[in-house]
């Protein structure tokens, strides 16, 4: 995690820290009183003057502290010494409640653990290893001076005298449970820490590729400009000589021409829009691969005879999967695509199929042609980077783009012998963060 990222969790620590914190304050000192009047009146069912001085002392201070805490919060807020300081005085304040109300047979005695498992969620390691050391310490002292009989008249006279045995029972049950309940609240608040750490590291992730997105498309207009500059100069001139042959017999060639350039901008400008705008949410259904495979092949035997190249299919079985099949029928037309213009004279393409023990498609489709320059195998999925004379380098952008969308994942290699594999790697269920609406996030890594 980066410096702007640490400041960044430790600023939302402390905004809902001093919110919960706030909270506290002002329901202590509003509630407080009338808890501490309660416990005072109960000790006075006890003639002892030991319990009457103890527990108006305690109650005095405890006042004075809630007051003062409350007005210093209003008054500066959350400091760095406000949480762990308020939950260490709370913890002496409600050990010298349980003491005067009865020590180990104290009514008071479990409201120690929801206050250790307070101070476990909010307080750092360190300052909480100091607070449950004196909550131990605290326990461990009463429970000697009142099995010693040192403090023979501790329990409060009309609730008895308890057993020895029940004493020391209560006494090593307490510590046990105290030091649970900060345990869990550690694991409590690390494993929110992680989530937010996550979350962090997931906006910083998003911020970083939409910068790197926003550069590419800077970029890319440029070279888009630059590629519609030749083909629309081209529809000019044979416009203009159209116009100038009026009259004359119809100029075939030159409109074949004129068509075929129209029909590359408008390639250019779709893959261009499809990479730039977001991607729209996936609409799901279950897919029978195999045979959008299929559909996918025979929409490129056009292509494929006038090439001169062979299609093949190969398959275990029909295979099922939940997807988008307008996505994923995309991402094979723009493979099969590459493969059969990569592909010689007589060459073949082969479109396999296979599941794997991971629940998991994998669809591979193979060519056989001179396989990828050293100098571009790394990035052919960056934006602009083709090896096509008319290419606009954006096409295996968008399809790896919407794979990633299905959770999934799309390489392209050389294969051992020749020509190359691009793999398309798909799960037959998809995960929940892939259904709403996604921007091209994937797009701007290569």
């Amino acid at each position: 995690m980066d410096s702007r990222t640490q400041r960044s969790f430790k600023d939302i620590q402390a905004k809902h820290l001093g919110r919960i914190f706030g909270i506290i304050v002002r329901v202590r000192a509003f509630a407080g009183p009338k808890l501490l009047l309660v416990l005072t009146g109960t000790a006075l069912l006890d003639p002892a003057p030991w319990r009457l001085a103890w527990m108006g002392t305690v109650t005095v201070c405890a006042l004075t502290f809630f007051y003062y805490e409350l007005r210093r919060y209003n008054r500066e807020g959350l400091t760095k010494r406000t949480v762990p300081f308020n939950i260490f005085v709370g913890v002496l304040f409600q050990q010298c409640l349980v003491v005067g109300t009865g020590g180990l047979a104290s009514p008071l005695l479990p409201v120690v653990l929801p206050l250790a498992y307070m101070g476990a969620t909010v307080l750092p390691w360190k300052h909480q290893l100091w607070v449950m050391a004196t909550e131990l310490l605290a326990l461990t002292v009463m429970a000697m001076l009142q099995l010693l009989g040192w403090l023979p008249h501790l329990p409060l006279p009309f609730m008895g005298t308890p057993a020895q045995g029940l004493l020391i029972a209560v006494a090593v049950t307490m510590a046990l449970l105290i030091i649970l309940s900060n345990v869990m609240g550690i694991g409590i608040r690390n494993t929110f820490d992680d989530m937010l750490r996550e979350a962090l590291a997931q906006r910083d992730e998003l911020l970083a590729t939409h910068r790197t997105y926003s550069r590419v498309l800077e970029s890319m207009s440029a070279e888009i400009a630059h590629e519609l500059k030749n083909p629309l100069a081209t529809v000019k001139g044979l416009t203009q000589l159209m116009v100038r042959e009026a009259g004359r017999a119809q100029p075939t060639e030159r409109l074949e021409v004129l068509s075929s350039e129209v029909v590359r901008m408008q390639g250019i400008l779709e893959e261009f829009l499809n990479f730039s705008r977001p991607l729209v949410p996936l609409s799901v259904s279950e897919v029978d691969l195999t045979a959008l495979c299929d559909e996918a092949l025979v929409l490129h035997e056009g292509l494929a005879h006038e090439r001169g190249v062979r299609l093949a299919r190969e398959a275990e079985s029909s295979i099922h999967a939940r997807c988008d099949p307008r996505k994923v029928k995309q991402v094979l037309m723009n493979l099969l695509h590459n493969a059969i213009e990569a592909s010689p004279r007589g060459g073949l393409v082969t479109l396999a199929l296979e599941s794997t023990s991971t629940g998991e498609v994998r669809v591979f489709v193979r060519d056989e042609g001179s396989g990828l320059p050293p100098e571009v195998a790394g990035r052919v999925f960056e934006a602009g980077v083709t090896t096509k004379a008319k290419g606009s380098g954006l096409g295996l952008t968008v399809a790896r783009a919407l794979a990633r969308q299905h959770g999934g994942e799309l390489t392209l290699a050389n294969a051992p012998s020749r020509g190359c594999v691009a793999e398309l790697l798909l799960p037959r269920e998809l995960p929940a963060d892939t259904l709403g609406p996604v921007h091209g996030r994937e797009v701007a890594h290569g």
